[in-house]
């Protein structure tokens, strides 16, 4: 094998095979570019050799199919790498030493383990441009991102928008469905789920039964979603009234009871219930009607609902409820009960069970196994989380979409092609940006006076407008960008 290795690379026999098919008979292959933050492993190199076999199968049918090598060096890969080094544990400590020194740490950093991967590229054989490899740091390439993203932007499919995405406390940023379920990153886990009981006004001793599973949405809760259209029952248990929906009778498991009254749900529509921990100001502790997205399947058909949540935000946006906020960037309690403030939010579960035992609101307490999702770089616990982003409105472009998919040639067909189409049907919005420091700065200023918005597609673009001098060697990163700023053509004043 080492022989024939070197015989193509004294001959420079990849060079030849791209270099004797013609430019009109291009095979394009698009492979993506790995981190350097790391020694490949094995599943890299079981995917660098499928990767390898297309572009030689079509070399060898007389396409020109060139190959290069690139680099992935933005992003929380580097940055987790860069915060280890540096013993940074939040991201205050970065702005208080500096973006900058930040940033030029990451930079040299990222390239690290480049001769380790060069080895092993060259050693099973893949022909690639290696040397001459693409870096998503390169200032042609964050300018390529400006472009796209402008010209997203002036085709209506880019936003501005606030949004239930998935969320790190520990890296303070959004992330993307995708990659949590690209890297694999849900972990089973056993966690105590718990009926609470929602003590309705003006009827005595009567409470709504609801079911959770992350006890800290409790502080937060402003509302109580049910089914208009589902049947629930009123159960007497001793001196106590409970209701919940009827085909979930049996979370009244262990209790003796007695149905004393049937109805629909949309008779419990608009009443209020006292409120577990008082955080909301304006309208909330209100029943309102969560439509057929409540469901008698899990829990007791009463779903508690708190900022915390995709159909939860959906519907308090719906009724004009009352929006808490309770946990800070941090995933730390800044909004209830004075002596938990501070504390982390996987860590008040414990308390605010012990704290609803003594009330005598905790119904039922309950194992729960389930799939919970982990930051795919530092192993955090995510929850969901209300923040503001920029999206690429996918709903927009869904059926173009699906569309072009029915152009691809699926290997194998039927239960990939489905799948695909299945992630496109069902795919939200797409959250691009993320709240760190080593990445392509997006490319929007803001006026800082009215807040007129202004998007740049180049760096010409940009030194036409910039209020300072652009240099020749302009770097594109946040310490950088952020000290560039515009005139505001609107109203004058300065955009940042």
């Amino acid at each position: 094998e080492l022989k024939i290795i070197n015989f193509w690379e004294k001959n420079k026999i990849f060079e030849k095979s791209v270099k004797q098919r013609p430019v009109t008979k291009q095979y394009v292959f698009y492979d993506g570019p790995p981190f350097a933050t790391g020694t490949p492993h094995y599943g890299h190199i079981l995917g660098l050799t499928s990767k390898d076999v297309f572009p030689r199968f079509w070399t060898m049918k007389g396409f020109r199919c060139e190959r290069r090598w690139g680099w992935d060096c933005h992003g929380l890969p580097i940055e987790n790498l860069a915060e280890k080094d540096l013993k940074i544990s939040e991201k205050k400590e970065i702005e208080a030493g500096g973006v900058d020194k930040f940033n030029a740490y990451c930079r040299s950093k990222v390239l690290g383990y480049a001769e380790d991967w060069g080895k092993v590229v060259r050693r099973m054989g893949k022909w690639i441009e290696f040397d001459n490899s693409y870096k998503t740091m390169d200032k042609s390439y964050m300018e390529t991102i400006w472009f796209i993203f402008k010209k997203l932007y002036d085709k209506k499919l880019i936003y501005e928008g606030k949004k239930i995405l998935m969320y790190c406390p520990r890296c303070e940023t959004p992330i993307s469905k995708a990659e949590i379920a690209m890297d694999n990153s849900y972990k089973t886990v056993t966690e105590k789920s718990i009926i609470v009981s929602f003590k309705l006004k003006g009827e005595k001793n009567t409470f709504l039964l609801a079911w959770t599973t992350t006890p800290w949405t409790l502080i937060g809760n402003v509302a109580l979603a049910v089914n208009s259209r589902m049947d629930y029952v009123n159960v007497k248990v001793g001196s106590n009234y409970f209701v919940l929906c009827k085909e979930s009778i049996e979370m009244i498991n262990g209790e003796k009871y007695k149905i004393v009254d049937e109805f629909k749900g949309k008779e419990l529509v608009g009443k209020g219930y006292e409120p577990l921990y008082e955080t909301a100001e304006g309208k909330a502790y209100v029943v309102v009607n969560g439509g057929k997205s409540v469901s008698s399947e899990e829990g007791t058909g009463i779903v508690h609902l708190a900022l915390y949540g995709e159909f939860d935000y959906d519907i308090i946006k719906k009724n004009k409820l009352s929006i808490v906020q309770h946990l800070d960037e941090k995933g730390r309690l800044i909004k209830g009960p004075e002596e938990w403030l501070g504390e982390w939010f996987k860590d008040l579960d414990k308390n605010i069970i012990a704290d609803l035992d003594n009330k005598n609101l905790l119904f039922k307490k309950l194992d729960f196994s389930h799939s919970y999702p982990f930051c795919y770089r530092c192993e955090t616990p995510l929850f969901y989380n209300a923040v503001d982003s920029w999206f690429i409105n996918i709903e927009k472009i869904r059926d173009k979409l699906l569309k072009e998919s029915k152009k691809i040639n699926w290997y194998p067909a039927g239960k990939v092609e489905k799948r695909f189409e299945y992630i496109i049907k069902t795919a939200p919005d797409w959250t691009i940006s993320r709240n760190r420091f080593w990445a392509t700065a997006i490319p929007v200023w803001k006026c800082s006076k009215c807040d007129e918005i202004r998007i740049i597609g180049s760096i010409d673009e940009l030194r036409k407008n910039a209020v300072e001098k652009i240099p020749k060697n302009i770097d594109l990163h946040k310490d950088v960008m952020d000290n560039i700023h515009l005139k505001c053509s609107k109203c004058g004043s300065v955009m940042n």
